[in-house]
């Protein structure tokens, strides 16, 4: 298992409805296509997404740090001019802990 991630998609204010179509329109096509929003077609997995009023969420598992870049940079050229992203490593805790 690789490591995993949460990845925060958060709408950058008042947004108009052919930017948000457009957006949208790319990740759904590329999520089609390669299974994960950043367009990659090896290393990383998407497990699992979650929308919000304010934008949503993704949790993905990375197997190729390299990947991650290429994801990271495809995510910044087609979506952070409607959304702000962030990625932050997620751990285990209660594996981590389990021996407490």
């Amino acid at each position: 298992m690789g490591q995993i991630y949460l990845q925060h998609f958060e709408y950058r204010g008042a947004i108009g409805r052919s930017v948000l179509d457009a957006g949208w329109a790319i990740a759904n096509e590329v999520m089609t296509k390669t299974g994960n929003w950043g367009g990659v077609e090896k290393g990383i997995k998407h497990r699992h997404a979650f929308g919000t009023a304010s934008g949503g969420y993704a949790i993905i598992e990375v197997e190729d740090p390299k990947a991650l870049d290429q994801y990271q940079l495809f995510l910044t050229n087609n979506y952070a001019h409607f959304v702000k992203i962030t990625i932050e490593p997620v751990v285990d805790l209660d594996a981590a802990l389990a021996s407490t």
